[in-house]
């Protein structure tokens, strides 16, 4: 008789009572091996059941706009007492800067909350699998290079100061134009370096940059 896969316990945290019931009901459906054991309206919530001795998720999946503590305070707080969890972000905002908060905030996945069941069960099943799970063919390769660092190092990159002031900036909330702003530079100056920066570092995107960097400590998570 064959065994019974291993559950995977997750949370959903999400202020949205509606959406948060609906997503519980619809993990439920879309695999046998899903099990929510918890749920929670906000991050503080969240991490009041974990202090207490609740069942520890595998995965939380939580909302990254929420009130008293949002995705990205909770992620930050639960990174300093669980390093273990995987925690896949559910947003509304596609947005650059806030895939860059959340990468350094430590976040494992991310996802639009207009996502269809087949990406999240895919989500869910890479985060308890391979520890990571990014759409973007590159960034996943990055991180999967922070996973396991003996495949990659930095030798033969040499970087300039202004380079480094460059991924500094980018590993921020800060726009291209607010980069060249703080630089003292133009804004076409700024994409030169960009485009020289993805070339040098063979990556296509400002996640992929933000992911090098964080691999060889080029910045320091906040």
């Amino acid at each position: 008789m064959p065994s019974q896969p291993t559950p995977l316990n997750i949370t959903v945290v999400d202020d949205h009572s509606l959406f948060r019931k609906g997503l519980i009901n619809l993990i439920h459906q879309i695999d046998d091996r899903f099990k929510v054991v918890n749920e929670a309206c906000h991050g503080k919530e969240f991490l009041a059941q974990i202090n207490d001795g609740d069942v520890v998720p595998d995965v939380v999946i939580m909302d990254v706009s929420m009130p008293i503590m949002d995705g990205f305070q909770t992620t930050k707080a639960l990174r300093e007492i669980n390093k273990k969890i995987g925690i896949l972000a559910l947003t509304m905002k596609d947005d650059e800067t806030s895939l860059i908060r959340l990468l350094k905030a430590g976040v494992n996945g991310y996802l639009n909350k207009d996502v269809n069941p087949d990406e999240l069960r895919e989500a869910l099943h890479s985060i308890a699998d391979n520890g990571y799970y990014y759409t973007e063919e590159v960034a996943g390769k990055l991180v999967n290079v922070i996973t396991h660092p003996e495949l990659a190092t930095n030798e033969g990159v040499s970087l300039t100061d202004q380079e480094m002031r460059f991924i500094e900036l980018a590993c921020s909330e800060h726009t291209y134009k607010m980069i060249a702003d703080i630089m003292c530079l133009s804004v076409k100056t700024v994409d030169g370096y960009r485009a020289k920066l993805f070339d040098k570092l063979d990556v296509k995107s400002r996640v992929g940059l933000v992911l090098y960097a964080l691999k060889h400590n080029l910045v320091a998570l906040e």
